[in-house]
């Protein structure tokens, strides 16, 4: 007579864990890769290229939080490794906190040269607009009224431009800073949860 056995009969002879550590590590290396790939290469001088890595780093902070976690987890019974897992974590949670300032610096520097090009750009159209004015033969087919308009459309897009300069700038910081906070609090508790002794 064939007994047929339960689809659970099996489930205990695995171990979770190795299944957590095998994913965590996954997504480690894929962190790892991501950001060798958004680093290479590197111009740390480059005001554009900090914030585009740091906009990057932060968007992606979440696969490596969540790859520490699972090899915590994996490694909550191995007291050596957990606790230098924990204390890593909180040197990674602190380090995330205060690039958030580097983020906030760049952000301030990158929207001051925004708007210092807008007006270097605008002060010289203003100038050949003013020159057309004083010297109406320069351009024949172009009247003063029409001159005027010119001056004034350029004026609104002036005024937009730098609205817009302000508005993108103030978008990406928020969204990188808190990022980096967030994920950077987390790495902290985190640290401070495999530095506890387990309970019995």
């Amino acid at each position: 007579m064939t007994t047929l056995s339960s689809p659970n009969s099996y489930v205990g002879s695995y171990n979770p864990k190795g299944l957590t550590l095998i994913v965590g590590f996954a997504c480690l290396a894929g962190f790892l890769v991501d950001t060798f790939v958004l680093s290479f290469p590197p111009n740390l001088g480059n005001l554009q290229w900090r914030i585009g890595f740091m906009q990057q780093l932060s968007d992606r902070s979440i696969i490596l939080l969540f790859g520490l976690s699972l090899v915590m987890y994996s490694m909550l019974d191995l007291r050596i490794w957990r606790r230098r897992l924990a204390m890593f974590c909180l040197i990674l949670g602190a380090i995330f906190c205060l690039s958030s300032i580097l983020v906030i610096r760049d952000g301030i520097a990158f929207q001051q040269e925004a708007l210092k090009n807008i007006n270097t750009q605008a002060s010289q159209v203003q100038t050949r607009i003013d020159q057309a004015k004083s010297n109406p033969g320069s351009v024949p087919d172009v009247s003063p009224e029409q001159l005027n308009q010119i001056a004034g459309a350029v004026s609104n897009q002036v005024n937009a431009l730098k609205e817009n300069a302000k508005t993108t700038t103030l978008r990406t910081g928020i969204s990188s800073v808190g990022n980096l906070i967030v994920v950077g609090l987390a790495f902290i508790g985190l640290g401070q949860f495999g530095a506890r002794p387990p309970r019995n």
